[in-house]
């Protein structure tokens, strides 16, 4: 059962790797001088097959975002879901271009006959891109890993891959 369950989070994270974020900042803006900045994103991609996720992500300063993301997938019996928060650096603006950061949350994965709730922590990396004329529009792809332990599962723990295929956003 163990194993299936293990199957299960790596199979789901790698089709999707829970939400991500997008890209949001004003072409004018320099990076000293960052207004607040707000983004909302989902993987329409994924959507369509069943897989669930969408991310909130907020400027912290000109270089520096926070964010929040769940994601939910079904596949019959089984179900897996995540709610983590999330830390980006963006060695040029927040919001746009190339980061580098860490999630960290708490991840549920169930069958008929069984179910756990484990913690995890990994590192993130991607890019982001703004479109359209206010540069509200955001594009991001990403890639990281996320280490599952603890929780329900004493004594369980693995390592799951997070590949973020295409997430479009707004921001505001």
């Amino acid at each position: 059962m163990r194993s299936y369950l293990c199957r299960l989070a790596a199979a789901a994270t790698f089709v999707a790797g829970g939400a991500s974020s997008s890209a949001a900042q004003t072409a004018n803006a320099s990076p000293a001088a960052p207004r607040s900045i707000q983004e909302i994103s989902v993987n329409p991609i994924t959507t369509t097959f069943g897989w669930y996720n969408a991310e909130y992500q907020r400027s912290i300063d000109a270089t520096k975002t926070w964010g929040v993301s769940g994601s939910y997938l079904s596949l019959g019996d089984a179900s897996y879901r995540n709610l983590t928060g999330t830390f980006r650096y963006y060695p040029r603006a927040a919001m746009s271009g190339f980061y580098i950061g860490g999630r960290v949350g708490m991840h549920r994965i169930g069958t008929d006959v069984a179910a756990g709730t484990l913690v995890g922590a990994g590192p993130d990396i991607g890019y982001s891109w703004l479109l359209g004329a206010k540069q509200n529009v955001g594009i991001a792809m990403g890639i990281g890993a996320m280490r599952l332990f603890g929780g329900d599962l004493q004594g369980v723990s693995f390592t799951i891959p997070t590949v973020r295929l295409i997430d479009v956003g707004i921001a505001f």
